[in-house]
């Protein structure tokens, strides 16, 4: 296994796959947040910039959940779209921003292709319940 770390071209190979995958999601996961954002869902996305992470932000704070509970902070909305829409987001409160800053990460590490039409639809369903 270590003799491969010798091998140049098939490393360079290698990481070349890994890069275009990366972007590849990330690029798909921000073509489905400005899909959402075009029909007038309360969300918003940063291009990629070249991370695994994608920058979104996600208005539901305010909004109610069809139990009838009141979204009224960044750790509500978080907790819905995990538990509504099995999305997780981390919150840019986790990096230093305010409490009540509404821009999450979204890591596309280690997703698939075939998730980003399903988390889509999910996380549109879960919004579309709120009130």
């Amino acid at each position: 296994m270590a003799n491969y770390l010798a091998d140049d071209r098939s490393t360079e190979i290698y990481l070349d796959d890994i890069k275009r995958k990366l972007h590849d999601r990330l690029d798909g996961f921000y073509r489905l947040f400005l899909s959402m954002k075009e029909k007038g869902l309360p969300v918003d996305v940063i291009a990629p910039q070249a991370a695994i992470y994608l920058t979104v932000q996600v208005n539901l704070k305010g909004k109610t959940a069809p139990d009838g509970n009141k979204l009224q902070s960044v750790k509500d909305v978080t907790r819905y779209i995990l538990e509504v829409a099995g999305v997780a987001l981390v919150p840019f409160s986790a990096f230093g921003a305010s409490e009540n800053s509404n821009w999450y990460r979204l890591s596309v590490g280690t997703s698939k292709m075939s998730d980003i039409d399903a988390v889509g639809e999910k996380l549109a369903a879960a919004i579309k319940r709120l009130q």
